[in-house]
């Protein structure tokens, strides 16, 4: 009964050893991948580890663009100019599990743009990007801003003085308008007077002459 006991006692250790073994491996195995990035062109994702000859990458793209990859015991850089979407693959191996600090930097346009940093204790780690480059946005220089300014200016410039030019116009129109009346109204004046002049001249003769002829007819009648 004791022997049958080891025996199966022997079998069970035989079969959850393999089990232990797996999940320590599993254990030993880290997978992360990151968020979705836009990255203004050229782009460069650099991660940096602690030293190992088992270094392996895989990119994927939408289209055909081209890219770089640089790879080195300590350090994975990847480049790209083309505007596409890249999903990039870095796995990185050791024989035991290694206590470090991942680094991971983030460029566009020829600057740094975002850093990570992560804590990890394995002997395989597998890292993931999905990686949009785009065209980075244009602004003009202080010399384009001062030649539309000036551009601008003239322009503004030469619709006012065309204004000035149709005010001017009018206003000589109306000037002359102005003064024809102010002649006409001058000369209605001046006749008005004469008329009057010559109204009063008549009345004052026509009195006079009735006078004259009241007292004639007066004296006549005596």
């Amino acid at each position: 009964m004791k022997r049958i006991f080891l025996i199966s006692l022997f079998f069970c250790l035989l079969i959850l050893t393999p089990l232990s073994v797996v999940n320590a491996q599993e254990s030993y195995v880290f997978n992360f991948r990151l968020p979705s990035y836009e990255l203004y062109a050229p782009a460069k994702i650099i991660v940096s580890f602690v030293y190992t000859n088992n270094v392996s990458t895989n990119v994927r793209t939408l289209g055909t663009s081209l890219y770089k990859v640089t790879t080195s015991p300590v350090q994975v850089v990847f480049e790209a100019e083309a505007f596409d979407v890249y999903t990039i693959d870095v796995l990185i191996e050791y024989t035991i599990p290694v206590n470090q600090t991942i680094l991971i930097g983030l460029y566009e346009g020829g600057r740094a743009t975002k850093g990570i940093e992560f804590d990890t204790s394995a002997s395989r780690i597998m890292l993931t990007f999905k990686v949009s480059v785009v065209e980075a946005p244009t602004y003009p220089t202080a010399e384009e801003i001062a030649n539309a300014m000036a551009n601008w200016l003239q322009s503004y410039l030469s619709e006012y003085t065309a204004q000035m030019t149709i005010t001017i116009d009018k206003m000589g129109e109306t000037t002359l308008v102005v003064g024809v009346l102010a002649v006409i109204g001058f000369v209605v004046s001046i006749a008005v007077l004469v008329a009057v002049f010559y109204v009063h001249r008549r009345v004052a003769e026509l009195s006079e002459w009735g006078i004259r002829h009241e007292s004639e007819h007066r004296k006549g009648g005596g």
